[in-house]
Formats: C-alpha cells, sequence, structure tokens
C-alpha cells in the first residue's frame, strides 16, 4: 500500500511538460529494451523532465511489457502521461515504401537508403547471401524475382533481411500454391518462370501483350534460338535501366540473350502478378519477332523478313518524327 501510495505521489507531483524552448524531437527506441533503458533515451533527449512520473504510470498500470520499439515523433512537448500513452499504444513513425512492377534490387536497395531505413551496400549483400537465401528458400544467386511489387510499412529499427523476409513473405502469399505445379506441366521450375515473368515485365507494361510475349520466348526457347531480349543484357552489364548499346550486345556474361541460348541464371526484375500470370499461361501464337512501336506497345511478327520489315517501318516513323 506504501508503494502504491508513493508511486501515485510521484505521477501527480511530477507530470509535467518540459519547459523552456521546444524543438520538435524524434525519438529511437530499440527493439528488446527495457523499461529503465527506455526512460534514460527519454530522459537523453529532453522528453522526460521528471522520469519519476513516467516510471510510476507504467508500474501502477503495469504496461511495461506493452511499451513498443521504434521511432517516436514529439512535435510538442509531452507530458508522462503523453509519453507513456504514446509508447503503449505503439504510435511509431511508419516509413512507406513501394516498389513497382519491374522494380530491380538495385531499385530497391536504393529507394530503402532513400527512407534511410539500411544502406544500399549492406541491403544488396544482404540480398546475396547465401545463408539468407537458403533460409528464405530461394534459389539462385539473389533474392531478384521474389521481392514482391507491393506498398510495404516499415518502422525503425529494422534489418535488412526483416526487409527481405517481408517482401519474399508477400511474394509467398501473393504466389498461388498452384504455380509450382503450373509449372512443372510446362516442362520448367518456378525460379524459371519467374525468370521469364521478369522479362516480360520489361519488355511491355501493356497487360494484353504479356501472354504474347510469354509464347514468344517459349517458341524461341523450344527451337533452341537465343531470346535476343534487350533488358536482359542492360541487367547483366549495367545492372540499372539504361539504354542499350552495340557493344553492351557484344559483351560477354551469363545475362546477354543475343551471344547465350536459353533462360539467363535468374530474374531480372520483380515481376507483378499479371506478368507471373502470363509466363504461366502462354497465348497459343505463332508469333516469334516482336519490335516496339515507341508508344509501349509492339508489333508482332511470325517471319523474319517480316519483322524486318516492322523495323524498318518503325525505324522511318521515328526519322520522320525527328524531322
Amino acid at each position: 500500500m506504501t508503494l502504491v501510495v508513493a508511486l501515485l505521489a510521484a505521477y501527480f507531483l511530477f507530470d509535467t511538460y518540459p519547459t523552456g524552448s521546444w524543438v520538435g524531437k524524434l525519438v529511437l527506441v530499440p527493439k528488446g529494451s527495457r523499461l529503465p533503458g527506455v526512460i534514460e533515451i527519454l530522459r537523453k533527449e529532453g522528453v522526460l523532465p521528471h522520469p519519476m512520473a513516467f516510471r510510476a504510470l507504467v508500474l501502477l498500470t503495469d504496461t511495461g511489457r506493452q511499451i513498443r520499439y521504434g521511432e517516436y515523433v514529439f512535435p510538442t512537448p509531452p507530458s508522462a502521461f503523453d509519453a507513456w500513452r504514446r509508447l503503449t499504444r505503439g504510435d511509431v513513425v511508419k516509413y512507406e515504401v513501394t516498389v513497382p512492377p519491374g522494380t530491380n534490387l538495385f531499385d530497391i536497395a536504393k529507394l530503402l537508403e532513400g527512407e534511410k531505413l539500411v544502406t544500399a551496400e549492406v541491403f544488396l549483400d544482404t540480398a546475396t547471401s547465401p545463408a539468407v537465401l537458403q533460409r528464405l528458400g530461394i534459389p539462385g544467386e539473389s533474392a531478384e524475382g521474389y521481392l514482391f511489387p507491393d506498398r510495404y510499412l516499415f518502422v525503425k529499427p529494422v534489418t535488412p533481411e526483416e526487409i527481405l523476409e517481408t517482401m519474399v513473405r508477400q511474394f509467398r502469399r501473393k504466389v498461388s500454391p498452384d504455380a509450382e505445379k503450373r509449372a512443372g506441366e510446362l516442362g520448367l521450375s518456378l525460379h524459371q518462370v519467374v525468370t521469364i515473368a521478369s522479362i516480360i515485365e520489361k519488355e511491355t507494361g501493356v497487360e494484353e501483350e504479356k501472354p504474347i510475349v510469354s509464347a514468344v520466348i517459349r517458341k524461341r526457347l523450344a527451337l533452341g534460338m537465343p531470346l535476343q531480349m534487350d533488358p536482359t543484357v542492360i541487367y547483366g552489364v549495367k545492372r540499372f535501366d539504361g539504354t542499350v548499346t552495340r557493344k553492351d550486345l557484344r559483351t560477354a556474361g551469363p545475362y546477354n540473350t543475343y551471344l547465350n541460348h536459353g533462360l539467363p541464371p535468374g530474374p531480372i526484375c520483380n515481376p507483378g502478378l499479371a506478368s507471373l500470370a502470363a509466363a504461366l499461361n502462354p497465348s497459343k501464337t505463332d508469333y516469334l519477332y516482336f519490335v516496339s512501336k515507341n508508344d509501349g506497345s509492339h508489333t508482332f511478327s511470325r517471319t523474319l523478313p517480316e519483322h524486318n520489315r516492322a523495323v524498318e517501318h518503325f525505324r522511318r516513323a521515328a526519322r520522320e518524327a525527328g524531322e
């Protein structure tokens, strides 16, 4: 009883707002912090002028285990009660990261670094760690292809591995459990399907064209033709989006589908559901070639002469537009 009275007295006597000039504060409570550590952090940051009031409130309400880790914003001076309510509710700062379809591993690393969640270098190191990939059940040499395009909310502090796990878990949720079975029916592994989907994602943004591009890829593979897909070359040479050059096309590497037959060793971006569905369900068509119309869509051809005429047509149109 004496202890309760003492705690109540401490709370009511010292639950005051910080005085003096106030600049909005951003306070990080690390994961695993215990009550004494949390109080010390808040005191050092100038949020709690009288730590006894905060401690008394936590002990009286038995809410020590409800204090959440994360980053807290105090735009105005809080009382001990205000600080307690914020920390036990978990009113933390949430960082939104939107990963569009077609974003590659390096783009995601930049996005995360821009929000100061992790450094790009450490994220890329983690995304190519054999131990991490094995734990997440990802084949290949990186997590490329399995970081599902979506809107994510992260709370600091967060590790690169936790971010990867969140995105891969979303991939597992969104991709049908039957996808691997369907891949097997097509004579492919799921990894090969994701690789095909990533190429489709980079080749066309027109949803109706995706199953046709998928069919072109499958037909070329069946005929033993090189895929000759520019986005794979760009990924292999520069690892970032760019304009493919003749030098790039002649540069040997595992992602150069002009020099190599078959699929590249892994995905070149993180495809969305439409591209994944197209990879599993190619159109029934005889098309073997396609060329951009420079408006996002493509002209598809069955024969090389037909394709060459389409290429020349659009080159002429581009020259005339330039004039």
